[in-house]
């Protein structure tokens, strides 16, 4: 195909999802990330464009295919945690199958008709094989018994996905993954999960941090008594989501088509010989620790990939585990030098706000900023202004004074032992319609990637509205309101659920956040 293909990718700021998109832009497709951000990262979107919704919020994607026509989505948003998912199956029905029922009508309505579903070998449960099959590789054809409420979810999306393909005319793949594992080659995007519960990277974790592995249950029926899983690369799933739209959009067909396609490397590794592995790669032992069993975990899941390979060219390139192992550990090694930051609005934040401050007479320290700046940094928190500055842009402040103007405000600061890390400025006026200015997410991600900063673990404070909307679009642990400057006005402006907490002083801010942080610790 010679045109640019424009594909919108639902979870493209997730684990999977992200190295599709990686992938997608390097063969030259049109990429647009629709995300909430709940347990994605805004720094790894890799798109020409983002917007922040559920998958689900059908306001928000009509909106999107108003303004934008697509060939193809790739729906990588879901649930999933097979454990969560048995504690809580309402929350896994609702945004594993309502929120896709919801997409899926959208998308429909909109006149986009090409699908790839992000699906799971989790829906076939704990496969019972004949007595003759020596491989006991899963193919297609074996029975659908999921034995968690995670792989029935997604087993009712395929189901929809076929009944649709009849009466709505979608063209759809579901593609099964196995285990996905490793990272992008170019480490541009990886692992990165809050609390994470994949083998690889916790084991990578525990030798970092030389402590020890936990492995759920060494009473399986397996050789070694550990769960066996089949690991395929990130990348070669990538790879193959591209595979599957071009075989949708090359299908001139009216009809609609639903397929479905198991991916995996076709070699099970038991927990104990991935272990195994990683002390090899990485040339350390690495301690363990048996515990009892996870709710809803089959003992053995290996892929039997024969019909990808046949009908979508499927031919992973990592197949050896300790191929994964390393990629993930180099990620693993870049990632663990990430930062925590303190993003801060300048005017009415951190000083007083005069209008346009444009002498560094005018800049004058609120109360407690001194203070809580200094906890903040000895918390270990990077302090990097934010700020609007259309002053410079209507020619009210000239850029020449802002290196003096922010010389005074470290002044003021000295005598508490502290100093910002940096200022991202915006020099436009809203007029400019520019990317940089806030509550549009330019400047902290460019800040994010100058100093290696994780969004999920940074927070944002400021006094207007435009700061706690940056925040929130940026996906910051928290997006916090300071009732100094505008803070009292904008108070009155904000949804309550868009703020866990609102201080009358920075102080109180700072302290919020400490307190969160030693909770979560």
């Amino acid at each position: 195909m010679s045109k640019k293909i424009k594909i919108l990718v639902i979870g493209g700021a997730g684990y999977v999802g992200s190295a599709a998109c990686a992938w997608l832009r390097d063969q030259g497709h049109y990429v647009w990330v629709l995300d909430d951000l709940s347990t994605g990262h805004r720094e790894h979107v890799l798109s020409e464009g983002f917007t922040l919704a559920k998958a689900g919020d059908q306001k928000a994607v009509s909106a999107l295919l108003g303004s934008q026509s697509f060939d193809c989505a790739m729906h990588f948003a879901a649930s999933c945690l097979v454990s969560e998912s048995v504690k809580n199956p309402q929350k896994y029905f609702e945004n594993n199958v309502i929120q896709t029922k919801n997409l899926l009508e959208t998308l429909l309505k909109c006149g986009v008709k090409n699908f790839i579903f992000s699906s799971t070998c989790a829906i076939f449960g704990t496969p019972q094989f004949d007595s003759n099959d020596k491989t006991q590789k899963i193919n297609e054809s074996l029975p659908k018994k999921p034995i968690n409420p995670y792989g029935e979810t997604k087993l009712q999306v395929e189901d929809m996905l076929a009944s649709y393909a009849k009466t709505h005319g979608l063209k759809s793949v579901a593609l099964r993954y196995f285990n996905a594992s490793g990272a992008e080659p170019k480490n541009r995007v990886g692992e990165c999960h809050i609390v994470e519960t994949h083998l690889i990277p916790n084991i990578l974790k525990a030798a970092m941090k030389n402590q020890k592995v936990e492995i759920y249950g060494d009473d399986y029926s397996t050789h070694d008594g550990t769960c066996i899983r089949d690991y395929i690369h990130v990348t070669d799933l990538a790879q193959t989501h591209e595979s599957a739209m071009l075989k949708l959009l090359q299908d001139k067909s009216p009809i609609g088509r639903f397929f479905a396609y198991n991916l995996g490397s076709e070699n099970g590794f038991s927990v104990k010989e991935v272990l195994c592995a990683a002390e090899k790669v990485i040339g350390k032992k690495i301690s363990s620790v048996i515990k009892e069993r996870r709710p809803g975990d089959p003992p053995r899941l290996v892929s039997d990939s024969a019909l990808a390979k046949k009908e979508l060219s499927f031919s992973p390139k990592y197949i050896k585990i300790e191929q994964i192992i390393e990629s993930a550990w180099k990620w693993e090694q870049q990632n663990v030098t990430s930062k925590k930051a303190v993003f801060l609005d300048r005017d009415g934040t951190l000083n007083e706000d005069p209008g346009y401050l444009s002498h560094p007479d005018q800049m004058i320290l609120l109360p407690t900023v001194g203070e809580s700046l200094a906890k903040l940094k000895k918390a270990g928190f990077l302090l990097i202004v934010l700020s609007n500055q259309s002053g410079v842009g209507r020619k009210f402040v000239k850029k020449s004074m802002l290196p003096s103007i922010h010389d005074k405000l470290h002044e003021h600061l000295k005598s508490y032992g502290v100093k910002l890390d940096d200022f991202f400025l915006c020099f436009h006026t809203p007029e400019d319609n520019c990317e940089c200015r806030k509550p549009k997410t330019k400047n902290i991600l460019k800040a994010a990637k100058t100093y290696n900063i994780c969004l999920k673990k940074s927070y944002m404070i400021g006094d207007k509205l435009s700061d706690i909307q940056m925040g929130l679009a940026a996906g910051c642990k928290a997006a916090l309101l300071v009732r100094t400057g505008d803070g009292k006005k904008t108070e009155k402006e904000l949804v309550s659920e868009q703020v866990p907490f609102i201080g009358n002083s920075l102080l109180a801010v700072a302290e919020w956040i400490l307190h969160q942080e030693n909770a979560d610790s």
